[in-house]
């Protein structure tokens, strides 16, 4: 499935029926539009707040999970649907936040709320410009058993390489979040997220499309201003090509250094050919000089690992 959406949508976005919930959306960083091909979801602390699919040319249907009601004693599904089925998006996302902040309160998702601050941070934030990376999905999935937390472009921040000069191509990176210790092992684990990402960059039809994918979603992004620092009045330069190699990342939140199972894990690695991303002190800006390979790692977090 095409990961970015046809003109026709685009447009809707932009200048006809669905201009008011775009402008909505970018007036709101808590809110996260994610581009999924025939439909978009908007994203509140992780969780899906809105998804919009294309039925039929410039037709649309809103849809909101219900299960985020279950734990509201006040809001009811037909109050949700009302809001919704006006377009009324002033009541309706205020409405619909907190009905989701009860149901995380008792049924959290950390690992994707976290995800989502990384957008927040990298892609909408006052300092976004000077990070090195901008989110291009989060969630990804190719029904081919690639299954990505985030993808990302690599195009740092210094002036001459955002001008795009002496022909420097920015580069492709997924990052896998893992979430406190206990998203470490098993079959979502560590080494699960190697073994996958080495199958996919080995089929060389699959790695382009991707790069095709990631591409235009990039270029939607932008042309939708969901990257406010790289508008046309900001940054008109324009990627028309990634660099050759697919970079792997790891990105810990949380991780106890009392525990061992980080360094157990590290230890059994086959394959050590990947990254890893920490924070710049207390946020989660990602920068060039925050990326170590696995000996840097080993070496400069050996006291946390």
């Amino acid at each position: 499935m095409k990961r970015f959406l046809n003109n026709t949508f685009i447009t809707d976005l932009l200048e006809d029926n669905l201009k008011e919930l775009l402008s909505y959306v970018k007036k709101d960083n808590t809110l996260d539009i994610e581009i999924r091909g025939n439909y978009i979801s908007i994203y509140y602390r992780g969780g899906n707040a809105l998804k919009v699919s294309e039925t039929n040319v410039n037709k649309y249907d809103f849809h909101f999970d219900r299960k985020y009601l279950e734990t509201s004693k006040f809001l009811s599904e037909d109050t949700i649907n009302s809001f919704k089925l006006k377009s009324d998006w002033d009541k309706y996302f205020p409405l619909v936040k907190q009905a989701m902040d009860f149901y995380f309160t008792k049924l959290s998702k950390d690992e994707r709320e976290f995800q989502q601050l990384v957008v927040r941070e990298n892609n909408y934030s006052t300092i976004a410009n000077s990070t090195d990376y901008f989110i291009l999905d989060i969630e990804y999935d190719n029904r081919k058993n690639a299954r990505f937390d985030i993808v990302a472009i690599e195009w740092e921040s210094e002036a001459s390489i955002r001008k795009l000069m002496k022909g420097y191509k920015p580069k492709l990176v997924v990052i896998e979040m893992k979430y406190g210790d206990g998203a470490l092992q098993g079959n979502a684990g560590i080494q699960k997220h190697i073994r996958d990402f080495e199958i996919f960059i080995s089929n060389r039809c699959d790695v382009d499309e991707f790069k095709i994918e990631m591409l235009n979603v990039f270029r939607q992004k932008r042309q939708l201003g969901l990257i406010p620092c790289l508008s046309d009045t900001e940054n008109s330069n324009e990627v028309i090509c990634f660099s050759e190699n697919i970079e792997m990342m790891f990105l810990f939140a949380n991780h106890d250094p009392a525990s061992s199972i980080l360094k157990t894990e590290l230890d059994n690695l086959t394959n050590k050919n990947i990254k890893f991303i920490t924070s710049n002190f207390f946020g989660y800006g990602l920068f060039k000089q925050n990326v170590f390979n696995y000996n840097q790692f080993l070496d400069r977090f050996k006291s946390q690992i």
